[in-house]
């Protein structure tokens, strides 16, 4: 059942003992409104009723009180009544008067254009109501033709009332004092694109009763030429922008027959100063019937500006953009922001990249004309102006055109970890372009558990321009979203940690909670073709990228394999180089922003070969290098290295496998994943023995002496041995036999013991559970039968393997009692390297990141997982 008819009222339901619901008039995404009849006097009244699916959302809640405090106190033949208020199985209600007739957007989208007395008239009235509500310190917040109804009044002629006061706010009269009051909070945004004036498009709480007025005149503009204001069909960003500073459109170049006093007067009501604007709905009125009641013979047929001077206006905003460093439109391009009458796509590069935001003060309003100053502020409230247009446009009111999108205010992302953050660095989503504004929404709403709004902007952004990242990550969540309420595992956050313009081949990534957020590593060559190198971004709570890529191998020549670990306050990265003239395996510190804070210490010998290293950090600090390297011809075996808490090596390479290696026959160690569980080091690994492949299982006391020295340094020429027979340090044990290929078999351990996963081409995805008094694994299986390349990461009392499996990148709690049911987290494609999973800071709370196709390129991802 479609989730709206969830929260019908059974007509004949009689709500609070008064009211008997008799008929749906209509339905919107927040609210449903009922025909009613009060049964005790039989007045006919409408019921606004919340949707059962929003009970839980006190932003909505505290609309629909806002609503009645509002309407109650207003008494005006001008404003719609509401008389009354209650609830309905815990569903609070609105009882109001009942109107026949229809919207003024209805009115619009009917008839295109009203004449000039039908339009002052409605204006007039509509002033009236304001007129009341002002005196009573409540502005409306949010005038638009749908909340405009026009209706008869008892003598038949046309009345206009004004709707939906749930963005209405009380307020005191500006004195110019520290101490006045604001009607909005700082940062917060309300209202409609299309309608809203600078102050509250920026968001900075000057909002007074004038931005009423804004949206009346824009109202007005929209009656008599039949088009809003600004172009609409570039989305919101691109809407802020004009209002920010693009030349208010000519009236009577739409509609040359209005009389020559118009354009003066729309001008004046559209004044980016409010101190310029008129002041009072009464002084809005007067003068509207001036302008539009001219003397006689005194009406333009002619536009009031020419085409030429419209390129003037065009290329005095280019030398703005000159003036504050940003790049100028070239000769003959499309004029930055376009206006009404010629609706045309901004070029592509009028905001730059390396776009200083502080060239702009978000507290400086921009003045008319001034789109470089504009664009400043524009980058600073966008995406806010788009969280709000995703809460109002897809859940509590979508209306029924797309280019009217509505804004409430954006839900708030959970603020980044910045204790230790450097003050002259803010931690804010860095992408910028429309689309990217827009995608950074939808991850905002995903994160609060709006799933729908979501995956209707991840939409709108691939039709803003999205292209292939709106493209990649509309698929993405689609799948982990489709996901039902009863699967353990539901996806809260979505990312695409990279810059969105960088598209070239990116390695296997990987991930670690820092203090200042989630940190994200992988390798790519977009700074120099001929060279792959690390690079790292910081995360905010919505999976947004807040930090520039920051390099992290300057000295490498092709990195491999980086793998993140988190150490107290800061990071560390381990990787190696398989090129250049300095090849081996490398460690170093991070700060926790992922900045380079230390050199990097060489590991390993000088010497190229597929090391595939792990690191694993112990209870002291210290860390432990695990990898592998041929070390005698014909195989391969495992090394280790001690390294101390800023990573410089504390003794020497050392062996800890010397398998026998027989002329002609393939023995290698290879792929370990190492952890410190207490006093032991554990390392997992395939070995291959010719074609046989088996899972083993190294366990190794750090008290050990032989960790001193090792069996043999790989520098050292190994001693004949008398007997042929495989030695190591510790404890090893094999744990599965493969059918068939294995790779990469990881270990994670949790307070009562350590699991290992690891796939088998012929026996899919495997696990087996290591019971620390046990010689042997407690239990190992099969849990998915057409399952590869699965990880594990663990805390202390919860763990989580993550896998591939049809197409689908799953997750599930692993215990020792078995593996949960698997639940989707996103989508892969092609054969790719297993995703990195580790526990975030809530309980049950997981981050996965993993590689898959983006347009034809390989990309990186990262999700966040909620399980139960």
């Amino acid at each position: 059942m479609p989730p709206q008819n969830r929260s019908k009222v059974p007509l004949g339901t009689v709500l609070e003992g008064k009211f008997r619901v008799t008929k749906e008039i209509g339905r919107g995404g927040m609210a449903a409104v009922y025909e009613a009849e009060n049964v005790d006097i039989g007045k006919r009244v409408a019921v606004k009723i919340l949707a059962a699916e929003l009970l839980t959302s006190r932003v909505v809640r505290e609309r629909f009180i806002r609503e009645a405090r509002a309407s109650a106190a207003i008494r005006s033949p001008y404003i719609c009544d509401v008389y009354d208020s209650g609830m309905f199985e815990d569903r609070p209600f609105l009882v109001m008067e009942l109107l026949e007739g229809e919207s003024l957007y209805d009115m619009l989208t009917r008839v295109r254009q009203l004449d000039a007395s039908t339009t002052l008239l409605v204006a007039t009235q509509a002033c009236r109501g304001l007129t009341k509500a002002h005196e009573l310190s409540v502005v409306h917040r949010d005038l638009k033709p749908e909340n405009i109804f026009i209706t008869r009044d008892e003598e038949g002629a046309l009345l206009a009332k004004i709707l939906d006061f749930g963005l209405a706010k009380f307020y005191e009269p500006t004195g110019g004092t520290a101490e006045q009051a604001r009607l909005t909070r700082e940062g917060a945004l309300f209202g409609t694109p299309a309608y809203m004036s600078p102050e509250q498009a920026r968001g900075q709480g000057e909002v007074d009763h004038r931005c009423d007025l804004w949206a009346l005149g824009c109202i007005v503009y929209e009656c008599l030429t039949g088009q809003t204001v600004w172009n609409v069909e570039q989305g919101v960003a691109m809407i802020l922008a004009q209002i920010a500073g693009a030349p208010i459109p000519r009236p009577s170049r739409l509609r040359p027959d209005l009389p020559p006093t118009f354009d003066p007067w729309f001008l004046r009501a559209l004044d980016r100063d409010a101190d310029k604007r008129f002041q009072t709905a009464k002084e809005f009125a007067d003068s509207l019937a001036e302008a539009l009641t001219p003397p006689t013979g005194s009406v333009r047929t002619t536009p009031l500006h020419s085409e030429e001077e419209a390129l003037v206006v065009d290329q005095l905003i280019s030398s703005e953009l000159s003036e504050a460093g940003l790049s100028s439109p070239t000769a003959g391009a499309e004029p930055l922001v376009s206006l009404p009458s010629a609706p045309t796509a901004a070029p592509e590069g009028t905001i730059p990249e390396n776009f200083d935001r502080s060239l702009a003060p978000l507290d400086d309003a921009p003045r008319a004309g001034g789109a470089g100053r504009a664009l400043g502020w524009l980058l600073g409230v966008s995406a806010l102006a788009l969280g709000g247009y995703g809460a109002w446009f897809y859940l509590l009111h979508p209306p029924p055109r797309p280019i009217q999108p509505t804004v409430q205010a954006p839900p708030s992302a959970r603020p980044a970890p910045s204790a230790t953050a450097a003050p002259a660095e803010k931690l804010e989503p860095r992408e910028s372009d429309p689309f990217a504004l827009q995608i950074s929404t939808a991850q905002e709403w995903l994160e609060k558990g709006k799933r729908d709004n979501a995956l209707a902007l991840f939409k709108e952004a691939f039709n803003n321009g999205g292209s292939g990242v709106a493209r990649a990550l509309l698929s993405q969540a689609g799948i982990a979203l489709a996901t039902s309420a009863n699967e353990r595992c539901q996806v809260t956050g979505l990312g695409r940690p990279r810059p969105f313009d960088d598209t070239t081949v990116v390695s296997r990534p990987t991930i670690a909670m820092g203090p200042r957020g989630v940190v994200v590593a992988w390798v790519d060559n977009h700074q120099d073709p001929k060279r792959r190198q690390a690079f790292a971004v910081v995360l905010d709570s919505a999976l947004r990228r807040v930090t520039p890529p920051r390099m992290l191998t300057p000295e490498a020549s092709s990195v491999r394999f980086p793998q993140l670990v988190q150490a107290e306050e800061q990071l560390t990265l381990l990787y190696f180089d398989t090129s250049g003239e300095d090849p081996g395996v490398f460690a170093r510190m991070l700060e926790p922003d992922g900045r380079i804070a230390g050199p990097a210490r060489r590991v390993s010998g000088q010497k190229r070969d597929d090391f595939n290293p792990s690191l694993a950090r112990a209870g002291d600090g210290a860390f432990w290098a695990v990898w592998s390297e041929e070390v005698e011809s014909g195989g391969r075996d495992l090394v280790a290295r001690k390294l101390n808490p800023t990573l410089v090596p504390t003794g020497d390479v050392v062996r800890l496998t010397q398998f026998v290696h027989r002329r002609g026959v393939t023995i290698d160690a290879s792929d370990p994943d190492a952890i410190i569980d207490g006093d032991e080091l554990d390392v997992v690994f395939s070995l291959t023995r010719d074609k046989a492949q088996e899972v083993m299982h190294l366990r190794v006391k750090l008290s050990d002496p032989a960790l001193a020295k090792g069996l043999v340094s790989p520098e050292e020429k190994p001693a004949p041995r008398k007997k042929a027979e495989d030695r190591f340090i510790g404890e090893l044990r094999a744990i599965s036999r493969s059918h068939g290929k294995n790779t990469e078999p990881h270990i994670a351990c949790a307070r009562e013991g350590c699991f290992v996963v690891w796939d088998d081409e012929k026996a899919g995805a495997n696990a087996a559970y290591l019971d620390r008094s046990g010689a042997q694994p407690l239990w190992h299986r099969e849990f998915a039968s057409k399952g590869s390349r699965p990880t594990v990461a663990a805390v202390a009392d919860a763990a989580l393997v993550a896998w591939y499996e049809g197409g689908r990148l799953k997750a599930a709690h692993i215990t020792r009692d078995g593996i949960d049911k698997g639940s989707t987290v996103g989508r892969v494609s092609g054969f790719q390297p297993s995703a990195a999973v580790v526990p975030g800071e809530k309980p049950g709370e997981w981050y996965l990141t993993w590689r898959d196709y983006e347009a034809g390129h390989l990309e990186a991802f990262v999700a966040r997982a909620q399980c139960r």
